[in-house]
């Protein structure tokens, strides 16, 4: 039971991350208008949180398997929720930007710890499931982010869209202090940098994080694209649009728990490729809908199922990332997934746009064509990149971890 309280307090943590994105980006241009700034320069309030999250996750991953897992947890927890507060009052502009910045930090200490907590605190045979948990609680967040901020913004003005993660993380700490009391990540006589060294030569690893950044690439496209093929080309109105944007997370929310379980039945050498394919289905059934305006009910059902697919392959991607290696290097793993995912999430929208400006003279019709085709590639790519990493691997277990935590000493005693 205990450990599945230590799973609940990380997905709060996650959903909170995932809600805080979307309501600060609603609550932008009030924040814009309170401090007197142009657009252009409220994008700082995103790019001070996302770079500190962004660099720390290496640095902290080095180093987070040497730490108490539930005093880390508390320590990241209590001061993301105190850098919140600091945001919430700021007294100018530059204040705001250090308290975004103070969260970015303590969210990358966060986000390097919460999945390897996650691979720690359950036995090998349940790590599908808890992650396919995790994995539910991103899109989520995401589908609950926009009505909790619209709300909460119509109501109380934009300081409230940062104070809602305190209630929120004094839930998390009394859960952790009940799930995570007694929970370690066993040991750690190697340092950061050899757990990395040698994550980074195993050949599934490397092929699992290029999935993980495939996988992220096409989910950061897909958001970027979307928006204008359905007001430009679908013509659909914003209130409609938004809606409509938020089709893929729900398939990833309604499938991630029960994908999770199909990996812990069926294996994640399964589950993985069949995700991408369902993926790639809703891809090509999107290709030939998004050109010519079309019912929302005929986009939806596409969006729908490559959600589907994405949800059902990420939660046994996530097992297979954690259990490649032996329980003392979930941290150096969590850690390079973690810089991975947030790599795709960036080059995966600058892509498209790389695209759209070598395609001057096209319209809007062609230029969701083309991007959609590139979605098609990511997909295929990381469907290949699964195959790599997964072919003739066996179930996870004991024996493989055991095999896994022998090559570890060989390559520690050579280090």
């Amino acid at each position: 039971m205990r450990r599945w309280i230590a799973i609940l307090a990380i997905g709060l943590t996650v959903v909170m991350f995932s809600v805080d994105m979307n309501i600060v980006a609603l609550a932008l241009p009030e924040m814009g208008q309170t401090f007197r700034q142009t657009d252009e320069a409220m994008s700082a309030v995103i790019l001070s949180y996302l770079i500190p999250l962004t660099l720390l996750m290496i640095p902290f991953g080095l180093v987070v398997t040497r730490w108490k897992i539930l005093t880390t947890f508390v320590v990241g927890i209590t001061g993301f929720a105190l850098a919140s507060v600091l945001c919430a009052y700021s007294s100018s502009f530059s204040v705001l930007l250090i308290g975004r910045a103070l969260q970015g930090s303590f969210g990358a200490l966060m986000g390097t710890q919460g999945v390897a907590v996650v691979a720690a605190v359950v036995k090998p045979e349940e790590r599908g499931r808890a992650m396919g948990i995790i994995g539910t609680m991103g899109p989520l967040g995401a589908i609950m982010g926009p009505g909790i901020g619209g709300l909460l913004l119509s109501i109380w003005g934009w300081p409230v869209v940062f104070l809602v993660n305190v209630p929120v993380s004094i839930i998390a700490i009394v859960l952790a202090l009940y799930g995570l009391s007694s929970v370690t990540f066993g040991g750690t006589g190697s340092n950061g940098l050899s757990q990395m060294g040698y994550l980074l030569r195993h050949r599934r690893f490397l092929a699992a994080n290029l999935t993980l950044l495939f996988f992220a690439g096409s989910g950061g496209a897909l958001a970027y694209l979307l928006p204008f093929a359905l007001l430009d080309v679908q013509h659909l109105n914003p209130a409609l649009a938004g809606v409509t944007l938020l089709v893929p997370s729900l398939g990833m929310a309604i499938m991630g728990t029960p994908g999770g379980y199909l990996a812990d039945r069926f294996g994640v050498r399964v589950l993985m490729p069949v995700g991408w394919v369902v993926s790639l289905l809703g891809l090509v059934a999107l290709l030939f809908a998004i050109v010519v305006p079309t019912s929302v009910l005929d986009l939806d059902w596409r969006l729908l199922l490559f959600g589907l697919g994405n949800g059902i392959a990420y939660g046994p991607l996530l097992t297979f990332i954690m259990s490649v290696g032996p329980r003392e290097t979930v941290g150096a793993a969590s850690a390079l997934s973690g810089v991975t995912r947030q790599l795709g999430f960036i080059c995966g929208p600058a892509l498209v746009s790389v695209l759209w400006s070598w395609q001057v003279g096209a319209n809007e019709a062609g230029r969701a064509n083309s991007g959609v085709l590139l979605l098609i590639v990511f997909i295929m790519v990381g469907l290949f990149c699964t195959l790599l990493a997964v072919w003739g691997r066996s179930q996870p277990g004991k024996a493989v971890e055991a095999a896994a935590e022998r090559g570890m000493e060989e390559v520690l005693e050579n280090t």
